[in-house]
């Protein structure tokens, strides 16, 4: 038997750390970082209050080790090299669908970094990098975009910046308790679907001679929905 392609033995100290991270992201959506306290998360993840310190210095390192499992997920979904056989269009289209995703599934972390991003310059620095990835895989896209005849001149950093900007802050508003839609919730492909037609409206345009933007037309099924949901906010 090939040893090298076992899996790793699965320690009861693993089991504990996980259990803990995982009640941190429950706790945080509930309280907020800032309001969490240790207590409550080993509570729920029925551990002692002493079992914390043994895995974990504080609630920043706890909260610094899901940030970079977020930010590994994000990785490996969705900054990867562009498929030649796929327009930029396409992988916008594609690449939206997956953030949200995996954004909705992780909500409690990224929002709790952003509020200790606020207050802590150390871990400021850390979610600027997370950003940064993302930035920079999006300006990546939009210069292929620009290769294909679209958005020409467009600056493709500053357009990166402000489109993760765009959709960070949309996806933090849609699922945030403290968000403009607290009693909403928001139905996935509906919020794909918003986010797929704004971002591809940003992009998606040519310069011709009879029309100086020529707009990408959202899908007739959910565009009713989008444009709705968009009039509604």
């Amino acid at each position: 038997m090939d040893t090298s392609r076992r899996s790793k033995k699965v320690t009861k100290g693993d089991v504990t750390r996980e259990a803990m991270k995982q009640a941190a992201k429950r706790v945080f959506a509930v309280d907020g970082f800032h309001s969490a306290k240790i207590a409550d998360i080993t509570a729920e993840a029925s551990r002692s209050p002493g079992a914390f310190y043994a895995y974990f210095h504080s609630k920043e390192q706890l909260l610094s080790e899901l940030l970079d499992e977020f930010r590994a997920q994000l990785k490996q979904s969705i900054n990867r090299p562009l498929d030649p056989g796929q327009s930029a269009l396409e992988n916008i289209e594609s690449s939206v669908r997956m953030f949200w995703r995996i954004y909705r599934e992780n909500w409690p972390i990224a929002t709790a970094s952003f509020q200790l991003s606020m207050v802590n310059r150390e871990f400021a620095r850390a979610w600027r990098n997370f950003r940064q990835n993302g930035i920079k895989a999006l300006a990546t896209v939009i210069r292929k975009a620009q290769q294909e005849g679209f958005c020409p001149g467009l600056d493709t950093e500053l357009a990166a910046g402000a489109l993760c900007s765009m959709i960070e802050y949309s996806c933090y508003n849609w699922t945030a308790n403290s968000g403009d839609h607290p009693e909403r919730n928001v139905d996935d492909a509906v919020a794909v679907e918003v986010l797929r037609t704004l971002i591809l409206n940003a992009v998606g345009w040519r310069n011709d001679e009879s029309r100086e933007i020529e707009q990408v037309q959202p899908r007739s099924a959910m565009a009713n929905s989008a444009v709705e949901t968009i009039k509604e906010i």
